[in-house]
């Protein structure tokens, strides 16, 4: 049953944004667990932390910003969600500047915008009141400020629907702000459905994981990591060949049900993988979706090859040529529907092609399916 919740990142997981001619940096802010009104935790930004980010039209300088999979989240939908937060200057040189709040999605392109019809006030050398405003789903209240191929830029429903990162930016300035902000009583506040997006992380750990053990020959489910573990699944030298007309080997799958039996068309699909010593016999890591009874198993052609310090991230389009059918016969498009005993039965991640049984540690950091990108 869905309900209200509280969305938002922890303000110890923020940071702010440096721009240079090529690249970037996220420099650590200062986070006072008790630097805030009432004793509530704050987190600072300085000018010695932000830069102007050219790209941006206006231009614009993203003084704190956080990324969900830095917390090993999934994207959220933010549409019609209320925001409140409290901001401090502390000889803060505005040069005109005002406050927004923006949000970012990745999908097909990466995409600001920047909610430009209600500026938010800073106060200064004090705590003020608390601002709250919704973000209402309507662009003629936002301003698109960047678009990574403006030719398959996202539009503000697409964005608010599946926001990778969200911030705080100053934007109409004469020339670059100084002095330092900080940020309090941070709030994002919507009804969420408690299966989606469907996410697993080192954060956050779901009893419903399987996998099919090489030892034991036979589908069981993952054990639970430990507190102090760096991963939410574990798999080592206990893997088995599944000897379709193409092998494959079951990594670490749900069943549907742990989403809600959610429609997964066009989803967000992150994933978080590291290995240690790991041969995959020439297979490679893929997504996959399952019908049990008429053995239909479809996967992701583009395969998850990254084992990094973020996550592979991409959308499940319903289209056939992106996809390569197993086994069995059911369209693409009605196990992507889901709905109890319709579509997917199961979901998760397998190996591909391995010409023989694979071999080292495969952990896994993060997944996550869902929300979905609009398709307007």
């Amino acid at each position: 049953m869905s309900a209200r919740v509280n969305v938002a990142p922890p303000l110890a997981s923020w940071k702010s944004y440096e721009y240079f001619e090529g690249g970037h940096n996220y420099p650590e802010v200062r986070y006072e667990p008790a630097g805030g009104p009432e004793g509530q935790p704050c987190i600072w930004a300085d000018d010695s932390l932000w830069t102007i980010d050219t790209p941006e039209q206006p231009h614009s300088i993203l003084f704190l910003l956080h990324y969900r999979f830095w917390d090993y989240e999934a994207p959220a939908d933010l549409r019609e969600m209320t925001l409140r937060c409290r901001l401090r200057g502390e000889n803060l040189k505005l040069h005109g500047a005002k406050v927004s709040f923006w949000v970012v999605t990745y999908g097909p392109a990466a995409t600001r915008w920047h909610y430009a019809a209600e500026p938010l006030p800073v106060s200064h050398e004090k705590w003020g009141d608390p601002v709250t405003v919704t973000l209402r789903n309507d662009p003629a209240l936002w301003h698109r400020s960047f678009a990574a191929a403006p030719d398959k830029a996202n539009n503000l429903n697409q964005t608010l629907g599946a926001c990778f990162s969200c911030g705080f930016a100053f934007v109409g300035f004469s020339e670059k702000v100084t002095g330092r902000i900080a940020l309090s009583e941070f709030c994002l506040e919507g009804v969420v459905d408690p299966c989606w997006p469907f996410t697993a992380s080192i954060r956050r750990w779901q009893p419903d994981w399987l996998t099919v053990s090489g030892r034991e020959g036979r589908q069981v489910p993952v054990p639970q990591p430990d507190e102090a573990s760096s991963f939410a699944i574990c798999l080592e030298n206990d893997y088995c060949v599944v000897p379709h007309p193409v092998p494959f080997v079951y990594l670490a799958f749900i069943r549907a049900a742990a989403t809600g039996y959610h429609d997964l068309r066009r989803a967000v699909l992150m994933v978080w993988q590291q290995e240690e010593r790991l041969n995959l016999q020439g297979g490679k890591v893929a997504f996959f979706v399952e019908h049990t009874a008429s053995e239909t198993r479809w996967i992701l052609r583009r395969p998850l090859e990254y084992f990094g310090t973020e996550p592979w991230s991409g959308a499940l389009i319903p289209d056939e040529s992106l996809w390569l059918r197993l086994s069995g016969h059911l369209p693409l498009e009605r196990i992507l529907a889901g709905g109890e005993g319709q579509g997917y039965d199961y979901l998760g991640l397998m190996v591909v092609g391995c010409q023989q049984v694979p071999s080292g540690t495969w952990k896994l950091l993060q997944f996550s399916v869902g929300p979905a990108l609009a398709t307007f």
